[in-house]
């Protein structure tokens, strides 16, 4: 088995506006397992059975009603090895749908099985026009991780609102079983500072996200499996490059100008004892061009920082980070975003000690926003037999 092989990376494309339809978006995410490659972009899906020679379509609006959740744009899609189930999250104006479907069930039904459960605005406490966006997911030991934004989105934050980061954590074992769940979840305003950031990928029996306090000082969270209780800590850390992020395409667009996500932790992933954060900062004297800072903390020790470093070029910016861990080695991977330096955003992957990317895209055009996210996955254990 070649180690890089063992990860699956998915790039990312141009924003758009919630509610229109058909869209430029992609923010794409996916995941394979048990012979089945399963992506979205914002507004549609996809599978392939073939190991990628071919995709059909699936249309998420004929698959599941149109109830109070709705539909609007975000999707997120996520194999968990240990039930054999892809978990598929969809985002609409009256909260979050989440789906289970074994590759077998999809297999058989060409995509169009799925149970699954409606978490609305008051699933967390929410009055009636809360706004949710901006979702996230993950696997650990025994759970399955959903993180979003409260109080955005096109409703906002109404009386009774409570605005923040919301991290939902819900029993695999009751996914699987496709009956009631019975999850707990965090306190949106306690992680206010994690706006826009993302939980760690191949978290094992503890979750862990993170927000900047300031630009030298980073507010960890964490999670652990079995325990009804939660936990930050701050941490220093070097300054950063706090000012306004800008990469412009030759034609002038500047995918980096817009606003969201902007400098959020959008890189997250566990290897062994290290948590590594990773975000896109700006320019300096020492960085010309927007780059990544990326700082790992080691959770057996205090959460002491253990290094802190950047990926960066003079010629051309990066952002945009996702990060995942090579369970096999602890190896970290990369997908990431680069332009800027008199070219046009593209997407490339790697990983972290190369010191080398590879691009994945050769886009000749551009527009002023690059997008929201990437998804990047460790492959199945289940599909390590087949390489």
């Amino acid at each position: 088995m070649q180690t890089d092989s063992t990860l699956r990376y998915l790039g990312a494309g141009t924003g758009c506006n919630p509610g229109t339809q058909p869209s430029t978006c992609a923010e794409p995410s996916g995941d394979e397992g048990g012979g089945v490659i399963f992506v979205s972009a914002n507004w549609l899906a996809a599978y392939s059975t073939n190991g990628g020679s071919s995709f059909t379509q699936l249309d998420p609006t004929k698959i599941f009603p149109n109830d109070v959740i709705g539909f609007c744009c975000d999707q997120v899609i996520q194999y968990v090895p240990s039930i054999d189930r892809f978990i598929w999250v969809l985002q609409g104006p009256g909260g979050y749908r989440m789906a289970e479907s074994s590759p077998q069930q999809f297999i058989n039904s060409g995509g169009t099985a799925w149970t699954y459960w409606n978490l609305g605005v008051g699933a967390i406490g929410q009055p009636t026009g809360t706004g949710f966006d901006y979702p996230d997911t993950a696997v650990g030991n025994n759970s399955f991780y959903i993180t979003w934004d409260v109080g955005a989105f096109t409703n906002g934050c109404p009386p009774g609102c409570t605005s923040g980061k919301v991290v939902v954590r819900i029993p695999v074992s009751q996914i699987q079983s496709g009956s009631t769940i019975f999850y707990e979840y965090t306190q949106p305003p306690d992680s206010a500072l994690a706006w826009g950031s993302h939980i760690t990928q191949d978290t094992g029996d503890t979750i862990f996200w993170a927000g900047h306090n300031q630009n030298n000082a980073l507010r960890v969270f964490s999670w652990a499996e079995g325990s009804n209780t939660y936990f930050w800590r701050d941490r220093s850390i070097a300054s950063y490059a706090n000012n306004t992020l800008s990469a412009p395409n030759p034609d002038g667009n500047d995918p980096f100008l817009f606003g969201f996500p902007g400098k959020s932790i959008i890189g997250a992933t566990r290897s062994s004892n290290q948590i590594w954060f990773a975000w896109t900062a700006g320019t300096d004297n020492n960085f010309p061009q927007d780059h990544i800072e990326m700082v790992t903390l080691d959770s057996g020790n205090n959460f002491n920082v253990v290094q802190q470093v950047q990926i960066w070029n003079s010629g051309f910016a990066f952002g945009f980070p996702a990060l995942a861990t090579n369970v096999c080695t602890g190896e970290v991977g990369l997908s990431l975003m680069t332009g800027g330096g008199g070219n046009y955003a593209n997407h490339a992957v790697g990983f972290w000690g190369d010191f080398l990317v590879y691009l994945t895209t050769n886009s000749g055009s551009g527009a002023n926003r690059w997008g929201d996210y990437y998804t990047i996955r460790q492959l199945g254990f289940s599909d390590f037999s087949a390489m």
